[in-house]
């Protein structure tokens, strides 16, 4: 009955404001880096009563849950946005049993006129119920110990509110503030509750909301952090303009002691709290903009609650938010960097906050553009070397060429104030910005016609008389700004990089970049949601946010989970280069694409069992670690249809295929329930395992539930594999209109070298080659088959195709013809004579290896493209090095020997690809010789060819396939 009358209540709550009609979210598509860690400023931390689960918000519009001490994400929280600051989030509060999570912060106000606090499940994700009707966003929450009450701080002098957490009726209020409201927290195990306010006051009361005591710790500054300590004795107050952090009674709150801040610089401590040191003690910490000339900034840890010495521990590299108190000892802290990290409890940094991409405050002033807008210049940090990318050719690397950064002085046009000031001006005329908007780049267009100004939120355009000619709003500040004629580009505070066209007084966007500084893997878009994506990764850096109503959880879909529908380098980089017909005519094909996305089917697990020697041991799905011995699990998953149909669900081992299912719904069923079961390997070490459900054209992917698996103890390093190869080449088809005549040659070269070159890197090398026919459909898919069932997880697997490869009509996926295939024209005939991409994947699913490439080197009369063929790098996480031309006889000898592709790979392996300093050639470097080789020889005989080299791995792991002799 308790939880019956607590759902009833929030949903009075959620549901009143609907007889109103007042607007729903907005319902376009927002697409949002996605880089598995906040990218802007993190406001707020929580954690669970028994420290198991952190909670982190941000300015990105995301909550985060980490999983601790590790710090491994366990799940993507998303509330409803819309542009500009609505979905921000400022505040965060977590259950003590940390299965629910109250949030808010600029929310709602886009559609209600006033503010909301959400309420999320954290096992499922799924928004339970808001709390709409405030009158001012929420700048912090709290939770009483018990998990009973709830309290929000306010902006404005909207004061703080008090409801109870379990039914979300008010209890209390006081709008007596004179300011915004700052900080709220409750006695650690009693009933009070204190209150902090830009004012200048802090305030304590009781559960009745009657106040016992009220002052102002210090005249003409304005508190901000404060903390009880463990026993509820004192309380710790810090403030956002003084180096100062008093320490008070909580009965009175007069002043007991100052701790010493000698040495500090910066403008104020606003986070302020007390942890353990894991052996009795407790410390004082005390953070926020505090750091060492030119240096980190810091957290100082006074010990003996505050009383004794201190010591400064360089934590972040920008601005802390938040310090919060863990229950095992240590604390956790909130950064701007974006970040957060952890102190260890004998106050060593334990975890560092470390930002996924771009920090363009200090270098988009370096920014630099080609003539032809097409390529760019900068640096992803400070103190890092500049790099290029190259959107027409999809790559990024070492700076060079010629380039030219923004003009911001002109004997014309003279503009001031323009770097981090609300008044910029041209001559005496003031330039309108927002307000509290700040200008922070500036360029000044050919001609001196005009000026672009980048501003916290919004790019402006101003005619050479000073007067707004147009505006667009961006998804963080402007760092800096370059110009190439009417194509302008900008390096953004949400580490993107973004180009627009500026043609007849309007600002259209053209696409968005942004770069993994970690990995440097990159993806780079279009503002319909085209994309193209680094050799390396990058799909599933970015995504499409799609509201429901107001009370509904919204969807997500990355770019990886819409690969096959939204992979379109070529209309991308036309795009870019001003030709938009492709995208265009891309966009056209697919349709509505928010109402699939909108109706993915849902993935739900059941159970879950570890296979152990003495059986399988049942496993939650929140578990974190194994149990003994364990090889495999079996798991059970419940579907539902939402209208797409059902198809395959995959399961993934750190991010390659491991298990494939099919369906137990008849094919054409619609919004039906059903289960599906696998049994997947296990790695030695680390086991992250992710599910996808497709639906039933297999173009669209739902992402299902996770596990992050751990072993006990220190593993053993993985003893050294085999490899295993299984070359493929077809020169005499069954049809002789389809023959080659290297594609055998070229299977068995390959073969060759990857065995002469396999050194000391295996224990073994087992080399499979099908010739003609022995390549039909049944002798390939048994040399698979065969493959699966003798590899083993230490084993690095090379599979080789050489032959015609067809895209399917209507559906456009890749099929590869065996020998015995007949047919040209006929689309039923071909599909069952052919090997459907899906065929392989289900194939590949079942080789239990690490490590494995997949080499396609096919060709069909110019039907194939690199979006089908890269499509099965995704949809398997291997590397996938392939090649398709428009020209069959492209296929050809490129030495009399081998076609172009083969002769590429031989390069490679034969010591032209990087190497590291033993001689080794990875997958990766192989790759990336071969992606940029194949043009260039085929160039040579006058054909056009192209190569693709992907990979679908978030942590890219590459592995040796070669040692070459070494000078």
């Amino acid at each position: 009955m308790r939880r019956l009358a607590f759902l009833l209540l929030w949903l009075v709550a959620v549901l009143a404001p609907a007889a109103a009609q007042v607007p729903e979210p907005p319902q376009q598509p927002f697409l949002r880096v996605e880089a598995a860690a906040h990218t802007a400023p993190v406001a707020r931390l929580a954690t669970d009563a028994a420290g198991r689960i952190l909670a982190s918000v941000s300015d990105d519009k995301t909550l985060r849950l980490w999983d601790l001490p590790e710090g491994t994400l366990r799940a993507v929280l998303r509330p409803p946005i819309a542009p500009e600051a609505e979905g921000e989030l400022y505040a965060v509060a977590l259950t003590p049993d940390g299965r629910r999570a109250f949030v808010a912060g600029w929310t709602g106000a886009a559609w209600d006129r006033s503010y909301a606090i959400y309420l999320f499940d954290t096992g499922s994700g799924r928004m339970l119920a808001r709390l709409p009707g405030l009158p001012a966003p929420v700048q912090h929450l709290a939770l009483s110990a018990d998990g009973t009450r709830l309290a929000a701080a306010l902006g404005g002098r909207a004061g703080i509110r008090v409801w109870n957490a379990t039914t979300g009726a008010s209890l209390w209020a006081d709008a007596g503030f004179t300011g915004p409201a700052r900080m709220v927290a409750f006695e650690p195990r009693g009933e009070r509750l204190a209150a902090s306010g830009a004012d200048g006051r802090l305030r304590v009361y009781d559960a009745t909301g009657r106040k016992l005591a009220e002052r102002v710790p210090l005249a003409n500054a304005r508190p901000f952090g404060l903390a009880w300590s463990p026993d509820g004795g004192l309380i710790a107050l810090g403030f956002e303009d003084r180096l100062r952090v008093e320490v008070l009674a909580s009965n009175d709150l007069r002043a007991v002691f100052t701790p010493d801040v000698a040495g500090l610089e910066g403008e104020g401590l606003p986070a302020v709290t007390w942890a353990q040191d894991g052996s009795g003690g407790v410390q004082l910490h005390a953070a926020g903009y505090a750091r060492r000339a030119g240096g980190q900034f810091l957290i100082r840890r006074w010990g003996d609650y505050g009383l004794g010495g201190f010591t400064d521990v360089a934590a972040a590299r920008d601005a802390i938010a938040h310090l919060l108190p863990l229950p095992g000892g240590g604390l956790a802290f909130a950064a701007a960097d974006p970040g957060w990290g952890m102190l260890a409890p004998d106050g060593a940094l334990a975890i560092a906050p470390r930002p996924p991409g771009a920090d363009f405050r200090n270098t988009g002033a370096g920014l630099a553009v080609s003539a032809d807008g097409t390529r760019l210049r900068v640096a992803l940090r400070q103190g890092a070397a500049p790099l290029v990318f190259d959107a027409l050719a999809g790559s990024l690397g070492a700076a060079s060429g010629d380039f030219a950064t923004a003009r911001t002085e002109s004997a014309r046009l003279v503009v001031t104030d323009w770097r981090d000031t609300n008044r910029p001006r041209l001559g005496r005329t003031l330039l309108t910005l927002g307000a509290g908007e700040f200008a922070r780049s500036l360029a000044l267009l050919d001609g001196d016609a005009g000026l672009l100004l980048g501003t916290d939120n919004h790019l402006r355009l101003f005619n050479a008389s000073g007067r707004a000619v147009a505006s667009l709003p961006v998804p963080g500040a402007v760092w800096g700004l370059a110009l190439a004629g009417d194509v302008a580009v900008g390096a953004l505070g949400d580490g993107t990089l973004r180009w627009w066209r500026i043609t007849g007084g309007v600002i259209t966007e053209q696409a968005a970049l942004f770069i993994h500084a970690e990995s440097q893997r990159w993806v780079l878009w279009t503002p319909e949601g085209l994309f193209d994506h680094a050799p390396n990764g990058g799909q599933e850096l970015v995504g499409l946010h799609l509201n429901g109503g107001r009370a509904q959880t919204p969807e997500w879909a990355s770019f990886q989970q819409a690969y096959r529908a939204l992979y379109a380098p070529a209309a991308v980089r036309a795009r870019i280069a001003g030709d938009g017909a492709p995208a265009r005519a891309r966009l056209a094909q697919l349709g509505e694409l928010r109402a699939r996305v909108g109706r993915l089917p849902l993935l739900a697990p059941e159970s879950a069992c570890a296979v152990t020697p003495s059986g399988c041991t049942e496993l939650a799905w929140d578990s974190r670690s194994l149990p003994e011995g364990a090889t495999a699990l079996r798991l059970r998953f419940a579907t539902t249809d939402r209208g797409l149909g059902l198809g395959p669900l995959d399961v993934l081992v750190n991010d390659r295929i491991a298990a494939r299912a099919e369906p137990e719904l008849a094919p054409g069923t619609r919004g039906g329930a059903g289960a599906l079961e696998a049994e997947v390997p296990l790695d030695p070490g680390p086991n992250r395992i992710t599910t996808r459900l497709y639906a039933e054209d297999r173009a669209l992917f739902a992402e299902g539930p996770a596990l992050d698996l751990r072993r006990a103890g220190t593993q053993a390093p993985p003893e050294a594999g085999r490899l295993m190869v299984l070359a493929i080449g077809i020169n005499r088809y069954a049809n002789p209109a389809l023959n080659l005549n290297f594609a055998v040659p070229d299977a068995e070269s390959v073969a060759r070298a990857l065995r002469a070159r396999a050194g000391g890197l295996f224990r073994e090398v087992q080399v499979t080659v099908l010739r003609d026919a022995q390549a039909t459909r049944r002798g390939v898919l048994a040399a698979l088959e065969d493959l699966a069932r003798t590899t083993q997880p230490q084993d690095t697997f090379v599979l080789y195709l050489a032959g015609h490869g067809v895209r399917t009509e209507p559906d456009q996926r890749f099929l590869f013809l065996p020998q015995d295939a007949t047919e040209t024209g006929n689309w039923a005939a071909l599909r069952r004579q052919g090997i459907e991409d899906s065929v392989l994947v289900a194939a590949i699913a079942r080789i239990r290896a690490r490590d494995g490439l997949l080499l396609l080197d096919t060709c069909h009369a110019g039907q194939l493209t690199m979006d089908q063929l890269s499509a099965l790098g995704n949809e398997t996480g291997r590397f996938l090095l392939a090649a398709s031309t428009s020209v069959q006889e492209a296929l050809d000898s490129y030495d009399d020997r081998n076609g172009v592709f083969a002769f590429a790979v031989l390069e490679a392996l034969g010591g032209r690809a990087a190497a590291d300093g033993e001689g080794r050639v990875s997958a990766l470097a192989l790759g990336e010789w071969v992606m940029r080789r194949v043009p260039q020889l085929a160039a040579e005989k006058r054909h056009r060819q192209d190569a693709v080299f992907r990979s679908a791995s978030r942590d890219l792991r590459s592995f040796s396939l070669a040692i070459v002799p070494q000078p």
